[in-house]
Parts: C-alpha cells; structure tokens; sequence
C-alpha cells in the first residue's frame, strides 16, 4: 500500500510593491515594519512573476546633476533612439556599470552619484516609469521610515541610463511621460534629479 505523503513547500513570503526591503535582504509590508525590528533599506516599487524578487527605490533622493558634463556617447551603451523602446530598457544595473567603467564622476556625476559599489544603480527608462507610477505608494512607505518622499513639484523630471545619442539622454517625468535632455544642461536653470534603485 502506498502511502500519499503531503509535498512540503517551503514559505515564502509574496511581496509587494510598497513594501520595505530591509538591509538583512527581507522585506516586509509597512504595517509590520515598526514591530519588525528591522532596518530599511529600499521601498520596493516593482515586483517579477516569481513575486519574490524585483526593484526597489533608495530611500533618499541622490540629487540634481547633469547626466554628462560632456557630450560624450558611450561607446557599449546602446543608443535608443525611439521613446517606445526606451520604455523597454530595464537594465539599469549594466548601463550603469558601463558608463562607469567608461569615466569617473567628474565626466558622468549621475552614475556616480550612485553606491553603485553596494548594489545602487541608476535605473532605466522602464524602471523609473515603474518608480514613478506607484510615487503614492512608495511615499506612504518612505513616510514611514523616515525617508525622502517623491515631491510632486512641476515639472519635475529624472533621469535615467537609458542614452538616446551621444548629446542626450532619455528623461521621465513624475507623470511618467518620456522624452531626451541634453546630457551637459549647463544653459537651464533647473538640473534633472538623480534616484537610485537596487535588485533584490
């Protein structure tokens, strides 16, 4: 006679976009974070199919810089030219890596204003549109740990590391709309600003 044993699944906890990544690499939902004894690292703003892994924003706001004090195009990185493919890019990570590896912050201060050394990067295209579409979601949660919320001034506009040409850069704005910016905007009066994201 055979027995039927139950097939033991391991727990997972399924997160979700609001949620807070913590430093010990857990998340946790807001109402259970002041109880959690935890430390927050990130609020996540995008979540895969495995509901386990995804991005999360920094908690603080890394500033307004030009994306190059150049006009320089990036030898490695890929120039996406149309707003509809731009929209595809979600490798933040490696298009940071690259611009790096091509200069230092003194030529490219937006991926430098990163920590890119413990993971940080400067999102794509794709990924601020995520970021900046669930904005009230993830100010709920970075009220709750102290961080700096997305201000909804207008307009306001980030940057990504998503290149268009060796000139400019694709931009979001907090409505999501996508569009390029010179790179080097030494004539405007006002600088894009930079949010870090990280994987988890």
């Amino acid at each position: 006679m055979l027995l039927a044993l139950p097939l033991l699944l391991s727990a997972q906890q399924t997160v979700h976009v609001g949620d807070i990544l913590c430093t010990d690499g857990s998340t946790v939902s807001i109402n259970e974070f002041a109880s959690s004894g935890k430390t927050a690292l990130g609020v996540v703003f995008y979540v895969d199919d495995s509901e386990q892994h995804g991005w999360a924003v920094h908690l603080e706001y890394q500033g307004k810089t030009p994306w190059c004090y150049q006009y320089i195009d990036v030898p490695e990185l890929t120039n996406i030219r149309k707003f509809r493919d731009a929209i595809k890019d979600t490798d933040g990570y490696n298009n940071t890596k690259i611009i790096r590896n091509y200069s230092n912050a003194s030529v490219f201060p937006a991926a430098w204003a990163v920590d890119f050394d413990n993971g940080w990067y400067l999102p794509a295209a794709a990924q601020v549109r995520w970021m900046v579409a669930y904005a009230t979601e993830l100010n709920q949660s970075l009220a709750i740990v102290g961080g700096t919320l997305f201000q909804h001034d207008n307009p306001r506009w980030w940057w990504t590391s998503t290149e268009r040409t060796g000139m400019h850069a694709i931009v979001v704005s907090e409505t999501g709309s996508v569009g390029n910016y010179m790179k080097y905007n030494y004539y405007y009066t006002y600088k894009i600003g930079v949010r870090a994201a990280i994987d988890f």
